[in-house]
């Protein structure tokens, strides 16, 4: 796992290859009794959601604001968040565990996506898409993060590319990431490849040596 630090917060670097799956990746450990935390609060969300580029940078301040002035409204956005994280990992994580999507979590994706299409203008991209946006700091308020998290999941889903997730076997990560060539194990190799092989080397040393 890999983070740094942005306007006094630890925030995961963006290794999945995939903004729809960075959200996932806002904690780690998920198959393991001890689980790291980086959306700790409304500020923590909205300053992860500029560093993964789902915000502009005035759009961060603006949402930062807005959680400085209503802190009651902005835990239960955040608790939202939290829940959406949870039914997105169950629903993108689907496929590659040979499972039909659960109803029940993509009702909850559903719901943020249609949440995030009600607020939203249609924009040009670059590539020639167009694409809903999620609204403005303006229209959406506190929820804005979430809405372009919701919008970057169904594009995801649109696309079919959810076939192409893989999850790092890294003890303590389960790091989701983008891999079209289904050969990708680890989020970064430097990391949690190089940590499993240390560890693998330390198991054979100490069955090894001799007893008695």
């Amino acid at each position: 796992m890999a983070n740094h630090r942005v306007s006094g917060h630890l925030v995961p670097d963006a290794v999945s290859g995939h903004v729809a799956l960075e959200i996932v990746n806002t904690r780690a450990g998920w198959n393991d009794a001890t689980q790291r935390e980086y959306l700790v609060s409304y500020d923590a969300l909205a300053v992860w959601a500029g560093d993964a580029g789902l915000l502009s940078a005035t759009e961060t301040r603006r949402v930062r604001a807005l959680g400085r002035e209503s802190p009651v409204e902005a835990q239960r956005v955040l608790d939202d968040v939290l829940a959406f994280r949870e039914s997105w990992c169950s629903v993108v994580t689907a496929p590659w565990r040979d499972r039909p999507f659960p109803p029940a979590d993509l009702a909850v994706v559903a719901h943020a996506v249609a949440a995030a299409t009600d607020v939203s203008v249609l924009v040009p991209r670059e590539d020639r898409r167009v694409l809903p946006d999620g609204g403005t700091w303006r229209s959406a308020g506190l929820r804005l993060p979430l809405h372009r998290a919701a919008l970057a999941a169904a594009e995801l889903l649109a696309t079919g590319d959810v076939a192409h997730v893989g999850q790092c076997a890294g003890h303590g990560c389960g790091w989701l990431f983008h891999d079209p060539s289904h050969r990708r194990h680890w989020c970064i190799m430097a990391i949690c490849g190089n940590r499993a092989k240390a560890r693998a080397f330390a198991e054979r040393r100490r069955a090894e040596r001799p007893t008695g």
